[in-house]
């Protein structure tokens, strides 16, 4: 008999505690870059409760070409450096990052030291 009462609340208490977990939704932003062929994405993610994943690509750029690139969330640097585009001249950075405030404003641009060409998105993640 007590199984029968236990059942019920155990599945409630189950139910209610899944329905507590936060959603692990990204969002994304997309546009050409200045002055060339690439472009560049940008997607945030929720990795755990307290970090983000953030994750910026330029794609469709000259092969083994240096670019300088930094990435800030609400204004604090997450990455600077920089790469060498490879072969099919894409660029590639991900990178975790403690979730700050209720709204993150995730901003990442890159810059070609050859061409000039240059790239930059921003998004905001809730």
């Amino acid at each position: 008999m007590r199984i029968r009462t236990a059942l019920p609340a155990f599945s409630l208490a189950v139910a209610l505690a899944l329905g507590a977990v936060p959603a692990f939704g990204s969002e994304d932003a997309r546009g050409s870059c200045s002055g060339g062929p690439s472009e560049w994405r940008l997607k945030v993610g929720r990795e755990s409760p307290s970090t983000l994943r953030i994750r910026f690509r330029i794609e469709d750029g000259d092969p083994d070409q240096a670019w300088q690139l930094f990435i800030s969330d609400n204004g604090v640097r997450v990455y600077a450096g920089t790469k060498m585009s490879d072969d099919d001249g894409r660029i590639r950075i991900r990178r975790l990052a403690l979730d700050r405030s209720r709204r993150d404003r995730i901003e990442a641009a890159g810059v070609n030291l050859v061409t000039g060409e240059s790239c930059s998105g921003r998004l905001t993640y809730r």
